[in-house]
């Protein structure tokens, strides 16, 4: 019996932190946004890395709506929110020194921000972080041509 009361509070604290972490998803949305990220990376295959953090209907977060490495429904860290707030790029080398990461905010066709973009590209030692940085801006500006407004991003694809 005792073995059956520990399975039991086993499993519903399994199924407790379960659903605190349902909100973050794998499953590929099937929106504008997505389509996006989908266009810009067979487009550009130097791109290893493609996340829009976006703002949610209640203007509480900028969760990913889209990406290729999943994570949607992911809040916003710190660095997101600063590129979104302060409008200016957070550039940097991952922590093994493998990958260059340019955050920039993201606009709709009016130009009001409304998230952040993550362009990451592979690095080494020496690479021209400026290049990288410029092509990384080539790839916003592009992806902004097409969000008329954030309905539209968000919506079917």
């Amino acid at each position: 019996m005792t073995r059956l009361t520990i399975l039991l509070v086993a499993a519903t604290a399994a199924l407790s932190i379960s659903a605190q972490s349902a909100d973050v998803t794998a499953t590929k949305p099937n929106t504008y946004a997505q389509k996006l990220v989908d266009q810009e990376l067979a487009k550009h295959p130097e791109i290893v890395i493609l996340v829009f953090h976006v703002i949610n209907k209640d203007a509480s977060d900028y969760p990913i709506i889209a990406s290729n490495i999943g994570r949607y429904g992911k809040k916003a860290d710190e660095d997101d929110l600063r590129t979104i707030h302060t409008g200016k790029p957070n550039l940097e080398v991952n922590a093994t020194g493998t990958r260059f990461e340019v955050e920039m905010a993201l606009h709709d066709g009016s130009k009001k921000t409304i998230g952040a973009i993550a362009v990451v590209y592979n690095y080494k030692n020496g690479d021209d972080k400026e290049a990288l940085h410029q092509k990384a801006e080539q790839v916003r500006t592009e992806v902004e041509k097409q969000i008329s407004s954030l309905d539209k991003l968000n919506g079917p694809a």
